[in-house]
């Protein structure tokens, strides 16, 4: 029986990249348009960051842009399958969509999403770099900003040699744009340049140590080169910065449950749990595993009963069912 969840859970943990690369032949190209409000009313400001990410387990960025002056955004090219999208910036709270399933035979998506101004009630995270706005980012010079806004241009089109050609003509202009340089690590995971995409993030974070998605995104690098206890280290800072980050807590939970650390692996889940987590759902496997290391199996139960409840859908239901059917029947 472990061997059998044990294996599951490798391919649940499989990265999105991985899962979403073929191109299979002869599926609709669709555009997706983002349409970005605030819970109380207006549209967000022009040049609010607005982040595409593919993939359920495991989020990968696909492309960045920001929004014109009617809070809009689009992405175009997408091929059918699961996205989200995440907005973040000045004066707007950080907001991670729900699962946005594009089918195929659809041309153009609309998605309105809603989201708090950062200096309302409850807000958590301020921005996508987390905590404040650094003093670099509110003094780009003219120059840089227009090559940032070509390089996310590219990205639309997912031109990314482009795309890290005018990045790395606005990080020039001002070495201290710390977006410049995440976005041209979203440009090189795409041109398949990990210390590349290393280099850019490590180059983000000397001038924000608190930039959280440069912190998750090296995480998930740290993950990839089989280093656990790097990642995890990234990941509590970033979650020292924003403490209820769902993406930051999810892959926390594997990382520690790779590490042994069962019942942090278990509380990191509940965490997630208690959390608005569309997308990763999971986590609940993995706690289902630590309850298993621990011969906790009604725990385990449990666990994968709420993965059930959360992903009805995910493609191993019928064996997670049959999982739960034997270890309810070996308990009687």
């Amino acid at each position: 029986m472990w061997r059998r969840l044990f294996l599951f859970l490798l391919f649940a943990a499989i990265p999105a990249r991985a899962q979403y690369s073929a191109n299979v032949q002869n599926q609709t190209v669709n555009t997706l348009r983002v349409d970005v409000a605030f819970v109380t009313g207006g549209h967000v400001p022009q040049g609010t960051r607005v982040q595409l990410l593919q993939g359920l387990a495991t989020a990968v960025p696909l492309s960045v842009v920001v929004t014109d002056s009617s809070g809009s955004a689009e992405f175009p090219g997408l091929l059918p399958g699961d996205y989200r999208i995440e907005v973040s910036g000045p004066g707007v709270e950080t907001k991670l969509s729900d699962i946005i399933h594009i089918q195929d035979g659809q041309v153009f998506v609309s998605q309105m999403l809603a989201v708090r101004k950062a200096t309302e009630p409850n807000s958590d995270t301020k921005n996508g770099m987390g905590g404040t706005v650094p003093v670099s980012e509110l003094d780009v010079p003219k120059q840089a900003s227009r090559e940032l806004d070509r390089g996310n241009a590219e990205m639309q089109h997912s031109n990314w040699a482009k795309a890290a050609e005018h990045f790395n003509k606005a990080v020039s202009f001002y070495p201290q744009y710390a977006s410049a340089y995440y976005n041209l690590s979203v440009a090189y995971s795409h041109l398949d340049k990990p210390e590349a995409q290393r280099q850019a993030l490590q180059n983000a974070l000397k001038i924000n140590d608190n930039f959280v998605p440069a912190l998750i995104s090296l995480a998930h690098l740290d993950v990839a080169d089989h280093k656990p206890e790097q990642a995890k280290q990234q990941l509590d800072k970033a979650l020292t910065a924003s403490p209820n980050n769902v993406e930051a807590l999810a892959l926390r939970v594997r990382i520690d449950f790779m590490l042994g650390h069962d019942q942090q692996a278990i509380d990191d889940a509940n965490k997630v749990h208690d959390l608005p987590h569309a997308g990763y759902a999971t986590v609940h496997y993995t706690a289902a595993a630590a309850y298993q290391h621990m011969n906790q199996i009604p725990q385990m139960i449990a666990q994968l009963q709420l993965l059930l409840q959360e992903d009805p859908k995910n493609p191993r239901a019928d064996y997670i069912r049959q999982t739960i059917a034997e270890l309810q029947s070996s308990s009687h």
